[in-house]
């Protein structure tokens, strides 16, 4: 019958050490911080190439409030003469240039519309700077959870060596049996296996940071601290930028008013006429002026339009509020849950840590084999692991409350 047990101590003593594919430590500088990182991704974000067009529009609407009309003026030439029919010498010229006139508060709410496009900026710009501080938070806490991850793969990696070196010294002492230490090694290669997925994730993380902030290292200090509030308040970043969306709503309502409306104006002509080719040419000065009548009555779908375009704005502000607060109350609540879950998880990792010490202690004493070893080892590190990915949770979910509550880095 063909004996394992030769083969078994070959494939013990030539087990090969294991070689750790390293990852790129994670950098971190102290020059660097939270608002720091913010600030380079608001200035790398595509929505940051759009700032230009309030003060476009505030530009064009300037040229059209600081006018001298408000249409433009309209010079016209007219000339008549006899020459196809009686041929008496009989001239016409005619020139004339119409003025067009604001009507009362016309301009002046032209005007008021620029200062509330330019309102904007600011608003639109915390938007931005907002979600930036939302991207930083993500990329961040991503990095610093795969972190943690690979330091507990790590230590269970490490803890798995050492068990293996142990039951090789015994397997070679005749204390255990040769299978024993088949099984060490193979849970040394689970652990090397998942300690090298636990790297490549970190990797994978360090790669999308870099890519969207075009930065190298993290800032040192990345936790945050957290307020009280129940709200979210009027200050929030959106609801400031839809604030600015009603106020220039409400200043083109007042532009509606003239929409479809004419205006007055002013002519002023002049005109060189004869009767007959004999007869010397007289020459007169016009002024004309013309009023519409009725343009209220123009005016009104314009106006109707506008106002249904503001209480729709109305709508969706109080619609993003309670957005916001029903965002706030979940985050609020996952921090409480992950807090509560914590604190049970510390205690089962002292329970288990105990368990595996005592079963340590067994194990050397040949009271148990090593499949209940392990058993409790996976039990311990689940645990352990558990504790540290739930520590680095509430820091990244304490973030997530002051993204809710509109906290710009």
């Amino acid at each position: 019958m063909f004996d394992l047990k030769p083969l078994l101590a070959a494939v013990v003593l030539s087990a090969p050490s294991f070689l750790v594919f390293a990852a790129e430590p994670t950098s971190y500088s102290d020059s660097l911080s939270l608002g720091s990182v913010t600030e380079v991704v608001y200035q790398r974000l595509p929505g940051k190439l759009a700032e230009s067009k309030f003060s476009q529009l505030q530009q064009a609407n300037d040229e059209l409030g600081n006018a001298l009309f408000a249409e433009p003026a309209t010079a016209s030439l007219n000339h008549f003469n006899d020459a196809i029919g009686s041929s008496d010498g009989f001239q016409e010229w005619e020139g004339s240039l119409d003025m067009p006139l604001w009507l009362p508060g016309q301009k002046q709410a032209q005007q008021v519309l620029s200062k509330k496009i330019m309102a904007q900026l600011p608003a639109y710009q915390n938007q931005l700077r907002l979600q930036a501080s939302g991207e930083v938070r993500e990329l961040i806490w991503q990095v610093k959870l795969a972190e943690a991850r690979l330091e507990q793969a790590r230590q269970v990696w490490e803890t798995a060596k050492q068990l293996q070196q142990d039951v090789e010294s015994r397997v070679k002492a005749g204390d255990l049996a040769a299978n024993e230490a088949l099984l060490a090694s193979s849970n040394t290669l689970e652990a090397h296996s998942q300690m090298v997925a636990a790297e490549s994730e970190l990797s994978q993380q360090m790669k999308t940071y870099r890519f969207i902030t075009g930065l190298q290292s993290l800032p040192v200090q990345v936790t945050e601290d957290v307020t009280d509030s129940q709200q979210v308040a009027a200050s929030h970043p959106a609801l400031m930028m839809q604030d600015q969306v009603i106020a220039r709503l409400q200043a083109e309502m007042g532009i509606a008013r003239f929409e479809g409306s004419a205006n007055p104006s002013v002519s002023l002509g002049v005109r060189r006429e004869r009767g007959e080719g004999s007869e010397a040419f007289n020459n007169s000065l016009g002024i004309g002026f013309s009023m519409p009548l009725d343009n209220e009555r123009y005016s009104q779908l314009a106006v109707a339009e506008g106002s249904a375009a503001l209480a729709d704005a109305q709508v969706a502000r109080m619609e993003l509020e309670r957005h916001l607060n029903k965002q706030l109350l979940a985050s609020r609540e996952r921090l409480s849950a992950t807090q509560q879950q914590l604190d049970l998880v510390v205690k089962q990792d002292r329970t288990t840590h105990e368990y595996y010490q005592m079963q340590k202690r067994a194990f050397d004493l040949g009271e148990i084999n090593l499949i209940d070893l392990l058993r409790s080892q996976v039990l311990a590190n689940e645990s352990r692991s558990r504790k540290r990915e739930l520590e680095v949770l509430i820091e990244q979910q304490k973030a997530q409350l002051n993204q809710s509550l509109g906290v710009i880095l």
